[in-house]
């Protein structure tokens, strides 16, 4: 997004929260060759129809980030229909009720494929996160820091990757700095940020904490 906007710096506005359901589709195995299409209860498509509602409900609402990132099929033979699928749906978003009413919505999706399709299912939450909103003065004064170095406003945008920051934020208000990387890349060995935008991402950070209003008495 910051290489989009020709952008060397950003500012991060809120940490994403995060909430993981894990799925298993229970349906009935039987020979590829022998079990009529008609007759069949097969898990893996009513995976796929889940699958395929994690994608187009993220990408229909703004700021959702909807991911499967395992798909677990049993017999996982070629000329055997799946009978049981487990799966992980990881939601992510920087507002708590947009992933809480997504995790709804595909848990009503889910219970009416598998019955549409004569499968067992167990889905619930396992694991929830709530999102850390940057402090807005402090995102101000981290901005204003940006603009003066680059010379142009810094873009702001959400941390869908949890960071360091979500765990200061129950001591302390909270900021955070993006730099900007090579193909939009990072978590993983691939990430590169220039020298030239790490020099001012340096010099942003030292205009930031040496500014006179973070400076100021009280």
């Amino acid at each position: 997004m910051l290489e989009a906007a020709n952008a060397a710096l950003g500012v991060v506005t809120a940490v994403c929260g995060i909430e993981r359901y894990p799925v298993t589709l229970t349906g009935e195995t039987g020979h590829a060759g022998t079990l009529p299409m008609e007759l069949r209860r097969d898990a893996l498509v009513g995976a796929a129809a889940l699958v395929a509602e994690v994608d187009r409900l993220a990408r229909a609402t703004p700021g959702l980030l909807g991911t499967v990132g395992t798909l677990d099929v049993a017999p996982g033979a070629v000329n055997a229909v799946p009978r049981e699928v487990r799966m992980m749906v990881e939601l992510r978003a920087p507002d708590d009720a947009v992933r809480e009413a997504a995790g709804a919505a595909l848990t009503d999706f889910a219970r009416t494929a598998a019955t549409a399709r004569g499968l067992k299912l167990d889905m619930h939450r396992c694991y929830h996160q709530p999102a850390n909103l940057c402090d807005p003065a402090l995102c101000d004064r981290l901005g204003a820091a940006v603009e003066a170095e680059t010379g142009a406003p810094a873009p702001r945008l959400p941390s869908g990757a949890t960071h360091d920051a979500s765990a200061m934020a129950d001591l302390c208000p909270v900021a955070m700095l993006f730099v900007r990387c090579k193909g939009g890349v990072s978590h993983c060995p691939e990430e590169a940020a220039s020298g030239d935008d790490m020099a001012r991402a340096v010099a942003a950070l030292v205009g930031f904490l040496t500014s006179a209003d973070l400076l100021a008495p009280g």
